[in-house]
């Protein structure tokens, strides 16, 4: 199975729109660290601004991950807006408490974001979107946060990478998946097959790469 080369992988970031959400479904050991690690060597090599939500402390665990496939990776230069946690990891430009009302949180969130997407284009990621979730309890505040998410699309100064841990979300008292894949306009798995990595477009904007496998070895990526 011939690895991905970098200049694919970026291109696929690249044709990505602004303004539009790409879902990216985990289940594998290390995808989400891989994925976060690719998207930011894309940003730094495109020179365009990249913040991290990061919730209870994900940023921590991808490092973690990457520092064991022998990638160092500090995210020094890479704004964070954290959600709760304890480990500070990247530039954290502002830290949100768990709110025990949803709204609240919301608020919050929202200041922060437009402040920050004021100042131009940016490269969003969002790390540990399925342990938010689980602290919805009602229907009603389940709805609020789907609501809260479409609010950014189509912002020209925003691409935004979800990243989820896909088996983790099938287990919530409200699994959010199917109303995720309906907001993205891209939306990829992540699996190991092999041994190996895999990314496998199963929605698109360009229909011909929909159900094919792009493999990605940590040994290469590392030498991104």
């Amino acid at each position: 199975m011939q690895p991905v080369a970098k200049e694919i992988a970026f291109r696929f970031i690249e044709e990505a729109p602004f303004g539009d959400v790409i879902l990216m479904e985990d289940e594998s050991p290390y995808g989400t660290a891989l994925a976060t690690y690719v998207l930011v060597k894309y940003a730094g090599d495109r020179g365009l601004p990249v913040y991290i939500d990061d919730v209870l402390d994900s940023l921590a665990l991808v490092r973690k991950h990457l520092k064991f496939l022998g990638i160092d990776e500090d995210f020094s230069d890479v704004e964070v807006i954290k959600t709760g946690g304890m480990e500070p990891v990247g530039k954290i430009v502002s830290k949100i408490h768990l709110e025990a009302e949803p709204v609240l949180y919301i608020t919050r969130h929202r200041e922060i974001t437009n402040r920050i997407l004021s100042s131009g284009k940016h490269l969003n990621i969002v790390l540990g979107m399925e342990r938010l979730f689980a602290f919805l309890e009602t229907r009603r505040e389940f709805y609020m946060f789907i609501a809260y998410l479409k609010e950014f699309l189509g912002n020209p100064n925003r691409k935004s990478f979800y990243i989820v841990n896909k088996p983790v979300l099938s287990t919530l008292r409200f699994n959010p998946l199917p109303e995720l894949e309906e907001i993205a306009s891209t939306v990829v798995e992540i699996k190991i097959k092999n041994g190996t990595h895999v990314v496998i477009p199963k929605k698109a904007l360009f229909t011909d790469i929909i159900g094919k496998e792009f493999p990605g070895i940590p040994e290469e990526i590392a030498r991104w």
